[in-house]
């Protein structure tokens, strides 16, 4: 895809409202909101949702809107999760699309653009896009490795995660089709949303990173292991009839292997040996899953 800013200008001017929740992100928000404002496409407004922090985050926000009025402040007198924060932002939006950001992470400077002009191209309502992935000071940057699912993904969705936050562009209208955001999910919040998401509207993938994935922060929710692999089994739960409909019985049980697995790393064994019989249960004949789990098992002992 060529890149033009001029073109793009020319062919759209959607005002595009970027959220950002934040919570206690003193230290990392202003990195957030720049590479925003660094955006090539300018037609965009800043909703930072403060999430009932205690640390400078707010006095860090006011003093930018100082120079730059986009940037719009609310805050939650107390701390509502993430997904909170994020529906707020939507209900305070005025664009008519949706982009979000997390506050340890940042874009590229030709994210919007490139998704909109993707967007634009495919006649799609919602797009996503790989990312880089940082660790530590000491490696470089890699690709993430998002899953590439464009079109009707709604079946692979199903399989597997996809689309993560900083790369989703979505019309308002399609969250407000689904009705907003799920609040009471543990992790895999995405994942929910792009579930939903998709079985209303095709998607398209963006194949070269739009964003940096922060993972340096001691408090991000991947590395919390026990919300990840509660939030994971919230997201089959939910979704379980939908998986068989769609997915079939084979997906259903490799999704309890995964949770054994994840239970099992956790040292959680009733829980691990629950999910392991679930899958069994469901799919008693399938050999193959289970020299697959008893393989992970032995590798990750």
């Amino acid at each position: 895809m060529q890149r033009s800013g001029k073109k793009m200008k020319e062919q759209i001017n959607d005002l595009v409202s970027v959220i950002i929740p934040a919570f206690n992100r003193q230290k990392t928000i202003e990195t957030a909101v720049n590479s925003v404002l660094s955006q090539t496409y300018r037609n965009f407004e800043i909703l930072v949702v403060d999430d009932g922090s205690k640390d400078k985050t707010e006095e860090v926000i006011k003093k930018i809107q100082q120079r730059e009025p986009r940037i719009k402040y609310l805050k939650h007198p107390t701390n509502r999760g993430a997904q909170a924060a994020r529906n707020t932002g939507i209900h305070a939006a005025k664009g008519i699309w949706i982009a979000f950001l997390d506050s340890d992470d940042c874009w590229l400077k030709d994210s919007l653009e490139m998704r909109l002009q993707l967007a634009r191209e495919k006649q799609v309502d919602v797009v996503h896009s790989d990312c880089f992935l940082l660790k530590d000071e000491k490696n470089p940057m890699k690709l993430f490795g998002v899953p590439p699912f464009e079109g009707f993904i709604y079946e692979n969705l199903l399989k597997q995660p996809g689309p993560v936050f900083p790369s989703l562009l979505v019309k308002k209208n399609a969250l407000e089709k689904i009705e907003y955001l799920d609040e009471h999910l543990k992790s895999y919040q995405e994942w929910d949303t792009a579930i939903r998401l998709s079985k209303y509207y095709n998607f398209a993938f963006y194949p070269k990173p739009t964003f940096i994935y922060d993972c340096r922060n001691s408090d991000t929710i991947s590395k919390d292991n026990l919300r990840d692999v509660q939030g994971y089994e919230q997201i089959i739960k939910k979704f379980q009839k939908e998986i068989l409909r769609y997915a079939g019985y084979t997906a259903l049980a490799n999704h309890y292997l995964i949770l054994s697995i994840k239970y099992y790393n956790l040292k959680m064994n009733k829980r691990c040996i629950e999910c392991f019989l679930k899958s069994f249960i469901i799919m008693p004949f399938n050999l193959n899953l289970i020299f697959s789990l008893m393989k992970k098992i032995f590798r990750s002992g």
